[in-house]
């Protein structure tokens, strides 16, 4: 254990009042800072922000140790808020200053009373790219371990169909592939063996992409210190690397510049190659919509769509396609493409969900470093590099996913958000 959690003043002030926490009473978060080699980050200021309105702004200070661990103070009324007889934890922030590379790591938490939080440590890593027949590569480490459980700390949980219990550790990060142009996501690509090629469908037209490696794990963890108040942290780590140029690409797609429906302005915001995520309706009620179908300007023969940074709504079945289809004259459609999305058990939603939490990004979580959010779990995006079946010309092309319900049918899923969408002959 490398501090209690409950100092002999918090003993004795939960002797006298009962633990019952005031908004003036203090409380405790403890660290540990090192560097990407392993050693302390000795005599180091860290800030801790709090989130208001929308924006993050400074609470409250702390200097590492030699050891490089340090304590933040903050009032209960610092990190949980009273509104209207509820008590609701507010998100906090703390991040290490970015290392020469570009490289670094933060942490956004919430907690009622004190907690220990992970350890903050850069991830050693850096993306390398190079070149080869198929075109460029990238070649990227494995992503930096899951924060270990503290001696101090419990988790939750999850009850299996089979009455066994399943401890909900922090997850366990993988190597993120973030592409960028121009300050948007161009791609973003996980899951996959070390080195990555690019398509030159991904990279499409661009002018001068970047690659940089994310990486983040969530969790939970309890606390229970002897004679003092039960706590809980709810923690998102992050941790990105210094970005490099990829190659501009070459590729125009056909559907450039097309006319799409829903059109939600006087120009397809789905098919302009500026990569801005769309969303489809903003207010309750403005009409919700389930496909997008571009019309192409002029009949082509599609071999290739690259879909970027859809947010769509799940069906509880567990089981997602992205269609794609084909049409002369946008009333006879014939399929593209049926590509698998998302194939999950109850028991592995259910962990998804336990873990990250149906709704897990918070109003303003975007990164420090100005990366954007990294959404995950149910918010996670569709990226996807899709070859077409299509043999003859087609005029239209309808974008839409099948999405499994409960009662076995799988209709067309509501669409959320959208980036951008490119047809290539």
């Amino acid at each position: 254990m490398r501090r209690a959690l409950v100092t002999s003043l918090g003993l004795l002030a939960c002797a006298a009042t009962g633990c019952d926490r005031h908004p003036e009473d203090p409380i405790f978060a403890y660290g540990r800072a090192l560097h990407r080699d392993g050693t302390p980050r000795a005599g180091e200021t860290l800030t801790l922000e709090r989130l208001d309105d929308d924006l993050y702004t400074p609470l409250a200070t702390a200097t590492t140790e030699a050891s490089g661990d340090f304590t933040l103070e903050m009032l209960s009324g610092d990190a949980v808020r009273e509104v209207d007889f509820f008590r609701t934890r507010n998100q906090l922030r703390l991040a290490l200053p970015l290392e020469a590379d570009g490289s670094g790591t933060f942490l956004s938490f919430s907690m009622q009373d004190d907690v220990e939080l992970p350890t903050l440590k850069p991830w050693d890593a850096h993306p390398v790219v190079g070149s080869s027949d198929q075109g460029p590569t990238v070649t990227f480490p494995p992503a930096p371990p899951a924060p270990p459980v503290p001696e101090t700390a419990d988790t939750l949980e999850l009850l299996g169909e089979d009455g066994s219990a399943i401890p909900l550790l922090p997850t366990v990060p993988e190597p993120l592939l973030w592409v960028t142009s121009g300050g948007e996501l161009l791609w973003r690509q996980q899951g996959m063996a070390s080195p990555w090629t690019p398509s030159p469908y991904v990279l499409e037209d661009f002018a001068a992409p970047q690659v940089r490696l994310r990486a983040a794990s969530m969790g939970e963890w309890l606390f229970s210190p002897l004679g003092g108040e039960s706590s809980s942290v709810y923690f998102r780590q992050e941790w990105r690397t210094g970005a490099e140029p990829l190659p501009a690409g070459t590729l125009r797609p056909l559907s450039r510049g097309a006319t799409c429906e829903p059109s939600l302005a006087d120009a397809c915001p789905w098919t302009d190659g500026l990569l801005t995520p769309v969303d489809f309706w903003k207010e309750e009620t403005d009409p919700r919509h389930h496909s997008v179908v571009i019309t192409l300007p002029q009949p082509g023969v599609p071999q290739r769509a690259v879909v970027r940074g859809l947010y769509y709504l799940q069906g509880r079945g567990g089981r997602d396609w992205l269609v794609l289809e084909g049409s002369v004259d946008g009333e006879q459609w014939q399929s593209l493409a049926r590509v698998l999305l998302r194939d999950m058990s109850p028991l592995e939603q259910s962990l998804r969900d336990a873990t990250f939490g149906v709704y897990s990004e918070p109003t303003g979580g975007e990164s420090p470093f100005g990366d954007g959010p990294l959404r995950l779990g149910v918010q996670e995006p569709v990226f996807q590099d899709v070859p077409l079946s299509g043999t003859a010309p087609v005029r239209f092309v309808r974008l839409s996913v099948e999405s499994l319900i409960y009662d076995g049918t799988s209709p067309p899923a509501e669409f959320y958000t959208l980036s951008e969408v490119s047809i290539f002959e």
